[in-house]
């Protein structure tokens, strides 16, 4: 990749679920990536999904819509209290009171799917603390949550 190739427009890529993604390649093709937008839960939120040229995957789409349809659950018995602990060891003063007012949705990224398992993450943007939260997870086990700033 030359200096000038940030300048190049990046080929589009239109998914029956995503909707218009924009498609990323690297020397080593195995994170080549889309990114876009497209809705969660009712909101726009960015995504990201690690593929090959032919797109997402019908597995990574499943995911997805896992995701959507059962994240209430997932938000109270995973997210919420893998947080609430990785916040309070790490993180002065923060306390959760009203997750869903704190806490706005930024983006999820997918990687590919092996074996049913895939690694992803699920980022928010925290009000109170002005910065990105990330939790990454290996299938539906959070394994870290990282803070930028």
């Amino acid at each position: 990749m030359g200096i000038f190739d940030i300048f190049k427009k990046k080929p589009k890529f239109i998914d029956d679920l995503f909707g218009e993604l924009e498609y990323t390649t690297f020397k080593d093709s195995s994170k080549n990536s889309y990114d876009g937008e497209t809705k969660f839960q009712g909101e726009e939120i960015g995504i990201n999904l690690n593929a090959d040229e032919n797109g997402p995957t019908i597995e990574q789409k499943d995911f997805f819509k896992k995701l959507d349809n059962e994240y209430s659950e997932i938000k109270e018995n995973i997210i919420l209290p893998f947080l609430r602990k990785e916040l309070e060891e790490n993180v002065i003063n923060s306390g959760i009171e009203n997750f869903d007012v704190e806490f706005e949705f930024d983006g999820i990224s997918i990687g590919k799917i092996k074996n049913g398992k895939t690694e992803w993450s699920i980022t928010y943007y925290s009000n109170p603390m002005r910065h990105s939260v990330s939790i990454d997870f290996i299938g539906m086990e959070p394994e870290y949550m990282t803070i930028d700033g």
